[in-house]
């Protein structure tokens, strides 16, 4: 007896070799997955004990460090009033500057007013020396300079042996209000 085979024979048996191949093929793959998710596991359970005293040790970290920060707040409270109080202090050396270049200026006005009024007062005396010298008939030698009068040039030079000395004003390009006074020598005749 031949059988003969019909082709939907033939084609359901070429579905239940595929089915039972696809069903292999899904145990074996369940299989590599199973093995793959131990070995994750695995891993993941050893980085967890790695990870475990780290995280003990941050949380006594976190631990010593509440207190600090409890007392950062104060701190910076205390910073905060001081950088205030520094502001205040510079501000009032900023005044007590300023009074003291306002002083500093009176004191330099007061200091040219009485150079003015010594040299307004040296004037008028000379005028009065020359006027009683002229009254009493005493002559200034030609030359002979009082303070105030004159310049260097017309100053001439000491007669050797005088005595007396001849006060000239220094009169340089920018008038300082300083005297200055020629060298006297020694007469000759000291005993």
């Amino acid at each position: 007896m031949t059988m003969t085979m019909e082709p939907l024979d033939i084609m359901l048996i070429v579905l239940v070799i595929a089915a039972v191949w696809a069903v292999a093929e899904l145990a074996l793959t369940l299989r590599k997955a199973r093995t793959t998710l131990d070995e994750v596991s695995h891993s993941a359970t050893e980085a967890i004990d790695q990870a475990t005293p780290i995280i003990a040790k941050l949380d006594g970290v976190v631990d010593e460090l509440q207190p600090a920060l409890r007392e950062v707040t104060p701190l910076v409270e205390k910073v905060t009033v001081v950088v205030d109080e520094a502001s205040t202090g510079l501000g009032s050396v900023n005044g007590i500057l300023g009074d003291v270049s306002s002083a500093t200026r009176g004191v330099a006005g007061v200091g040219e007013s009485a150079t003015r009024i010594v040299n307004t007062a040296t004037s008028a005396a000379v005028g009065v020396v020359s006027k009683v010298a002229s009254l009493g008939g005493i002559t200034i030698p030609e030359g002979q300079q009082l303070i105030g009068k004159g310049s260097q040039e017309q100053a001439p030079a000491q007669p050797a042996g005088s005595a007396v000395a001849d006060p000239v004003y220094d009169q340089p390009a920018h008038k300082s209000g300083y005297v200055t006074y020629a060298p006297v020598s020694a007469p000759d005749d000291v005993e």
